[in-house]
């Protein structure tokens, strides 16, 4: 009897140890790294790996640690107690364009009331082809010279607003407008397929359709690509002869003239033209060369009233017959003057009263100015006599610029 006693209390003694120690055990995870798992935008269970488990059992339940838990759009549950394995469901559809990874903090629940250490479940939310490619324009535009054939003459973008590059990635842009002599690469980049002509067609209207790599299509665009003529650096609009008539004032000559350049033959950064004109006379160069002064007036319809204060030297004219005359081709005589030398315009052939209204009219050629910003070159005085020497009306040159003195006393 003592010995039967002496064995149940080992017996005893035994099972009581094995309680306080599962009692002690703190559970674990059974990975020592980072769960991964996925989970559709349509939400419900996610597929981690590996499985969630627990060991040091029982395990009573699972729990989300992370200190914003109230944000994460998920929740664990108890999946098999024996086991002591769980299962992490979305509790309600999630949308990858907004958000595509989470991070979630998991710790184990002994029924015994420890905790196991944390840890990381990385989640992906798996994209869904939602939406088809849009265009980043309205309509496009390009241009090609008629000729040639061009590795480039525009590019198309679409975009798409899924999230993964399983269906956010443009695969394919497609010309859906039959028998276009273009091609669209995958890229978006068009070029044409044979040369183009001007004459045959000034443009053409394409219809473009970009196409996602889930296989969604977008809406077409319209392309319209413009055929330029072959570029030849030419004058348009320039007319080849003109009609003046006299008095009519400042004509232009060439008021629609167009210049048309080749940048891409020929950059240009400084344009000088010349302008030769000439006239249906027999001989070359200006006619006005072979008349008269007096036929020059009348020609321009000057007037009839105006008085020669230079004219040709003669015994008539002896207020300049001591001038230096100019000896070239034009029609009257050219006077030299120095700054020293002038005349006196006798009052039998100009009244020194001009009145109140008159024209004067002169041709002039001058040297270089001078550095004297302050001297009068006088063309044309009317004075008083040498002891008063008011200047009554004046024409003169001073500091490059022609001034007229017009005194009313």
């Amino acid at each position: 009897m003592g010995l039967e006693q002496v064995l149940v209390g080992a017996t005893l003694m035994l099972v009581g140890s094995a309680s306080l120690s599962q009692a002690n055990q703190v559970p674990v995870l059974g990975i020592e790294g980072v769960y991964r798992g996925n989970v559709g935008e349509n939400g419900g269970v996610v597929h981690v790996s590996p499985e969630i488990r627990a060991e040091n059992g029982p395990i009573c339940g699972f729990r989300i640690v992370n200190t914003d838990w109230g944000k994460i759009p998920f929740e664990i549950f108890m999946k098999s107690p024996e086991n002591g394995t769980a299962e992490l469901k979305a509790r309600h559809p999630l949308n990858c364009e907004a958000r595509e990874n989470y991070v979630l903090t998991i710790a184990a629940v002994a029924c015994n009331g420890q905790i196991s250490e944390s840890r990381e479940i990385h989640v992906t939310v798996k994209d869904v082809n939602e939406y088809i490619p849009q265009w980043g324009e309205e309509e496009y535009s390009g241009q090609v010279e008629e000729g040639e054939v061009s590795d480039f003459i525009l590019r198309v973008i679409a975009t798409d607003r899924d999230c993964s590059p399983t269906f956010g990635d443009i695969c394919q842009y497609t010309i859906s407008s039959p028998d276009q002599p273009f091609h669209v690469d995958q890229h978006g980049v068009i070029t044409n397929t044979a040369p183009l002509s001007a004459q045959e067609s000034r443009s053409h209207v394409l219809s473009v359709i970009a196409t996602d790599c889930g296989g969604k299509e977008s809406s077409p665009v319209l392309v319209t690509i413009s055929v330029l003529p072959k570029c030849q650096t030419s004058w348009a609009d320039v007319s080849t002869s003109m009609t003046y008539i006299p008095g009519t004032g400042p004509q232009p000559i060439f008021p629609a003239a167009h210049l048309t350049l080749c940048p891409a033959v020929c950059p240009t950064a400084h344009l000088e033209t010349t302008l030769t004109l000439h006239t249906d006379h027999v001989g070359v160069g200006c006619d006005r060369d072979t008349y008269s002064l007096a036929s020059q007036r009348k020609m321009c319809g000057a007037s009839s009233q105006a008085v020669e204060l230079l004219p040709a030297q003669s015994e008539e004219t002896p207020w300049v017959n001591n001038l230096n005359t100019d000896l070239g081709r034009e029609a009257g005589p050219v006077y030299q003057f120095d700054g020293s030398n002038g005349v006196i315009i006798p009052e039998s052939v100009l009244s020194h009263n001009l009145g109140s209204e008159f024209t004067i009219s002169t041709w002039m050629k001058h040297e270089a100015r001078t550095n004297d910003k302050h001297l009068k070159e006088q063309l044309v005085c009317l004075a008083d006599d040498h002891r008063k020497n008011r200047h009554h009306t004046s024409l003169f040159v001073r500091n490059c610029k022609l001034v007229l003195l017009l005194r009313r006393d």
